[in-house]
This record gives structure tokens, C-alpha cells and sequence, in this order.
């Protein structure tokens, strides 16, 4: 799940032991050489303008921060989750799981609402094709954010590529679907690559392999290895520039 360069990395432990001699830890409001060029090498390696990176302890308090950070940013409330989704084990981010590893906390935050993410195998549109999975999940999302009502509808978050559940990956034309149905509506889209970053998929991040630019991305775990708590948000400009005015 997380130990993606393997256990003991002789580099990598070598570079935890330095740094604990200079520095073991910092107020998170403080800035030091350490995290600010953390967050200049993750920045360079994400899409588009996500230029900046909020540092967490790890992936489920990154998930929270990220639909934080879309109900400040757009005014709005309603998050739009997957079923057959995991987002973490905190309050917050096991409202946003679509799965049942919710059920035990619920009732949970409001504002979630669900809806199917594509799955030609079992699919739920009774699609024939990968194609026709993607156009008919669009409709369907679609759908469901104009009877929600967009100026209700705060984020879109999902799993880039679905971990847990099965290993999903999106049909061709789906994660460009969702972005265009975002930009329509002035939704927030948020991608989980919790477990799919840094390399799982055989890129930095794993949207990179269909072209697409979210507005922010959540990753842990593989960033590096699992070695130490650590996550983290990738924010866009816009966002970035409505918490500098806030």
C-alpha cells in the first residue's frame, strides 16, 4: 500500500537520521529549509498551476483539508463522493468513503452525497463499452449535481485511480469529463492519490497519465514510503490566492 521504495532504504533513512540531529520538528506555522524544499519538489512534479503544497501528518487529515479548503475557497457546502471510494478513518474523511467502513460511524458530516463512479465490469449504467461507461457515469454525475443544485455543490472528490475497492481505472474520456463538468459549475475537483501518487502508477502523480489538472491533490504514503507521517494538499493558484485574501 505505502512502502514504495522498500523497507530501510539505506538513503532515505540516512536522510531521516540527519535531519532529526539538525531539527526534529517544527511548529507547523514556522517555515524551515527542510519543508520549503519539500514542497518546492512535490510542486515541480505536480500538474498544471498546483503550485503550492499544504503539509498534513498524513492522508485522511489531508483529505479533510483539502474539502476545507473548497467550502472556504467557493462559499459552498456539498461534496460529491464516490461509492466503491476510501478517503481515511477521520471523522471527516469517512463521511466522504463510499464504502462500508463508513457504516460504524455514521451518522457522520453532513453534506456528503453519492454517486457511481464508472465500472465497465460490474457497471451500474449497463454500458457495453469502456466508451459508453464513461459517457453514461458524466450523464449521471451530471445529473445529480443539477438536482443537488450547483450553487449548493462545494467539491468533487475521487480516487484518481480507485485503491481498495478494486483498483479501478477510469474508462478513457472520464477524468476529462469530470474536469469539464467542474468548470461548468464552479466545482472544486479534488484528487485522492493517497495511494496512487508518487509512483504507483508509473508516474509522479497518477492523473498525469490522462492530461488532466485538478484543483487540488491529496497524497501520503508514497511520498515517502510510509517512513514517517507525513501528507499533504496540492493547491492550485486560485485557491492559493483566495486564502491570501481570507
Amino acid at each position: 500500500v505505502n512502502v514504495n521504495i522498500g523497507y530501510q532504504h539505506p538513503k532515505l533513512v540516512e536522510a531521516i537520521r540527519e535531519q532529526a540531529a539538525r531539527l526534529c520538528t517544527i511548529q507547523p506555522s514556522f517555515a524551515n529549509d527542510a519543508r520549503s524544499e519539500a514542497a518546492r519538489l512535490i510542486a515541480e512534479a505536480a500538474p498544471g498551476d498546483l503550485n503550492r503544497v499544504f503539509f498534513t501528518n498524513g492522508g485522511a487529515e489531508a483529505t479533510e483539508n483539502a474539502l476545507r479548503m473548497a467550502r472556504i475557497h467557493t462559499g459552498k457546502f456539498k461534496v460529491l463522493s464516490a461509492f466503491r471510494s476510501y478517503h481515511g478513518a477521520t471523522a471527516g474523511a469517512i463521511a466522504m468513503t463510499g464504502e462500508p467502513r463508513r457504516w460504524a460511524s455514521e451518522p457522520g458530516m453532513p453534506g456528503v452525497v453519492r454517486y457511481f463512479g464508472p465500472y465497465p465490469y460490474r457497471s451500474a449504467f449497463y454500458a457495453e463499452t469502456p466508451e459508453q461507461e464513461s459517457e453514461r457515469a458524466l450523464a449521471h454525475l451530471r445529473d445529480l449535481i443539477v438536482f443537488e443544485g450547483p450553487q449548493t455543490v462545494a467539491a468533487i472528490i475521487l480516487e484518481t485511480i480507485v485503491g481498495t475497492n478494486g483498483v479501478l481505472v477510469p474508462p478513457p474520456g472520464y477524468l476529462a469529463g469530470v474536469r469539464a463538468l467542474c468548470d461548468e459549475f464552479g466545482i472544486v475537483m479534488i484528487c485522492d492519490e493517497v495511494m496512487a501518487g508518487f509512483g504507483r502508477a508509473g508516474e509522479w502523480f497518477a492523473i498525469n497519465h490522462w492530461g488532466v489538472t485538478p484543483d487540488l491533490i491529496t497524497f501520503a504514503k508514497g511520498v515517502n514510503s510510509g517512513y514517517v507521517p507525513l501528507g499533504g494538499v496540492l493547491i492550485n493558484d486560485a485557491i492559493n490566492e483566495s486564502f491570501q485574501q481570507k
